[in-house]
């Protein structure tokens, strides 16, 4: 088959961003691309359930063929058959595993249809290592809309290790990402609001939580609190810190886990937040990866500041310049700050 992609899943960060990112890139491009070495340093190699998750749902956007889809493979074949089909879509991870991660796969396919897509995704909506659902709509989602893709997000239930069952919904409209990001600045803070999220817990649970994140953030902002007591199939609790400055936005999650009480996760988050700020970069870690696949589909240049570069950032950078001829610089300063340039290619 001519034209095909190859991709070492062992390189950089070596993990699921590879895998998502690729066939994201391989349904909006049409061109074909077989893995290999997926997931090959992790303690368990290759494809998870939430990743075969995510090859199924972009495989079924775009009528994608497939070799090696099946739990434990390190090799994979993924071969567009059309460009990616707009319609109502239901994927299920059937763990625990991050659904917001499959939602990402094809949100970004699938604005790029000519009409309007509905996507649902049943699995963990608060996950370790993944964006909470909060994080997906009011950091990502908002920052996206602002450069020209819609989606409107909601969730009816929530998913937390180890049960899951959650589901978050997208209603997509067809976008077109036209507006370069500068965030080279961030601006003076303006307001953090702070999303508590319990499920199956007494509620002194999420008031310790809302008196610690005032405490946690004194002298800071005085955050808005919004608290949900979210339908589960076990218990859970989480909280998104959501800060918003003159010319950025940034997310700052924490998830509870058996034994850690709620000042500690609510501690973690705040901490973070405090390092995003003393930084004065305009992106946190984990939204600076995530720009790049939209900004690689923007034929202009985009430029970023990020408080921490990471291997996920340099590796996400390195997947983009496989399928599309786009011109990127990482400087990366001696504080472990650094500046991401892009340059990018149209998709139309």
């Amino acid at each position: 088959m001519e034209d095909i992609v190859h991709i070492d899943g062992s390189h950089g960060e070596g993990g699921g961003q590879i895998l998502r990112t690729s066939l994201s890139l391989a349904a909006i491009t049409g061109r074909a691309v077989e893995f290999e070495n997926i997931r090959a340093g992790r303690a368990k190699p290759g494809l998870k359930a939430q990743h075969l998750a995510a090859v199924r749902a972009a495989a079924e956007i775009c009528g994608a063929g497939l070799s090696g889809a099946e739990v434990g493979s390190q090799r994979l074949g993924f071969y567009p058959a059309t460009p990616p089909r707009p319609g109502k879509y239901r994927f299920e991870i059937g763990t625990a595993g991050a659904s917001t991660l499959v939602m990402q796969t094809v949100l970004i396919p699938l604005a790029l249809a000519q009409s309007s897509s509905e996507v649902v995704v049943t699995g963990g909506t608060h996950a370790l290592h993944a964006p909470a659902y909060e994080y997906l709509a009011h950091v990502y989602g908002d920052l996206i809309a602002d450069h020209g893709l819609t989606a409107i997000f909601d969730s009816t239930a929530a998913g937390f290790f180890p049960r899951g069952g959650g589901q978050i919904r997208a209603e997509i409209a067809p976008s077109y990402l036209e507006r370069p990001v500068d965030l080279l600045q961030r601006g003076a803070l303006v307001s953090v609001t702070a999303y508590i999220v319990t499920s199956n817990l007494p509620a002194t649970v999420a008031a310790r939580g809302e008196t610690a994140v005032i405490e946690g953030l004194r002298g800071v902002v005085r955050p808005k609190i919004v608290t949900r007591d979210a339908p589960s199939l076990g218990p859970g609790a989480c909280l998104v810190l959501v800060a918003r400055a003159e010319n950025a936005v940034a997310g700052f999650s924490a998830i509870g886990e058996r034994g850690t009480p709620m000042e500690t996760v609510v501690a973690n988050a705040c901490a973070d937040l405090r390092a995003w700020l003393t930084s004065g970069a305009a992106c946190e870690e984990h939204l600076a990866d995530q720009l790049v696949l939209p900004m690689a589909l923007v034929p202009e240049t985009s430029r970023w500041s990020v408080s921490v570069v990471t291997d996920h950032l340099r590796t996400v950078l390195h997947i983009v310049r496989q399928f599309l001829d786009v011109e990127t610089s990482l400087e990366e300063k001696t504080d472990g700050s650094g500046v991401v340039t892009m340059r990018g290619q149209a998709y139309r």
